[in-house]
């Protein structure tokens, strides 16, 4: 090989041995990006069945107006990327206590006990509760139950803290309650009214729905009489993921999507009810 042959194999070697630094620096530049780029994935425990807030498909993907809000809130906020699973709702919550999700979304009430348990977000959707009655009932509101008794329900679920929360702005309206030791099925509350041991079941719509052909008689529905804000728990360690979370909700509730995604799912604008109701977070 000639002295010029070996220039140019030297070059060539050098020129190699630089884009190799190069394409490594690049590389390392880009992990170095991807690690600085402060986003976070969240593990989110979808409590299911739950239609049609949140349920798993046929082939086990995540569906529901919740899975939805969720979406919005990932294509808001550039810094969170959320990963989900499908769960029953006891597994979910301890799942989050234990650190192995980072927000559960299960159609949750704010109450006391989850405030100090859990980090609980703003608002993204209201609940409405009516009265199940018999069909020959003239109870249509809450004020009409005075004197009477809606069946009891467990002092540990969200409906039992909106019902007291409920009396406390009410006080002239007496209507008997008492807590119960286990929560009943909702069949066996309505069996209840149907019966007669009780004037009224404190019931959502919904759920009722979800058990009215097994009944074998007919029940009433009133209109929505009471109603609560539901919000999304998170571990107690995510707390800027609740900032950020918090943050897109304000965003999609001034901006009306929350409100469309209601009027999708519900057929009906939840926001503007529960400004109806007196029960809207103005906050």
């Amino acid at each position: 090989m000639n002295s010029y042959s070996l220039k140019k194999t030297a070059v060539k070697a050098l020129a190699a041995v630089v884009a190799l630094s190069t394409l490594t620096g690049l590389a390392a530049c880009g992990s170095a990006q991807a690690a600085d780029s402060g986003e976070k994935t969240l593990k989110v425990a979808l409590v299911v069945p739950n239609k049609p807030y949140a349920y798993a498909e046929k082939d086990g993907s995540p569906a529901g107006f919740e899975y939805e809000v969720l979406k919005k809130i990932d294509d808001q906020n550039k810094n969170i990327k959320l990963e989900y699973s499908t769960l029953e709702y006891q597994n979910a919550l301890i799942g989050l206590k234990e650190g192995k999700y980072d927000l559960v979304s299960g159609t949750f009430f704010r109450t006391p006990a989850r405030e100090k348990d859990y980090l609980v977000t703003k608002p993204y959707n209201y609940y409405f509760l009516n009265l199940i009655v018999n069909p020959n009932s003239k109870i249509k509101t809450m004020e009409d139950l005075n004197g009477k008794s809606v069946a009891p329900i467990e002092s540990t679920d969200g409906r039992y803290v909106a019902f007291r929360d409920w009396q406390k702005k009410h006080p002239n309206v007496k209507i008997k309650m008492e807590a119960s030791s286990t929560q009943p099925t909702f069949t066996d509350m309505i069996q209840q009214v149907h019966d007669g041991t009780y004037d009224a079941v404190y019931l959502s719509k919904d759920q009722f729905d979800g058990v009215k052909d097994s009944l074998g008689y007919p029940m009433k529905v009133t209109d929505a009489v009471d109603g609560r804000d539901t919000v999304f728990l998170l571990n107690k360690k995510n707390q800027d993921a609740q900032q950020q979370v918090n943050k897109s909700i304000e965003t999609l509730t001034k901006d009306g999507t929350l409100a469309g995604l209601t009027k999708k799912w519900f057929k009906q604008d939840n926001f503007a009810l529960a400004e109806k109701l007196g029960i809207a977070d103005n906050g």
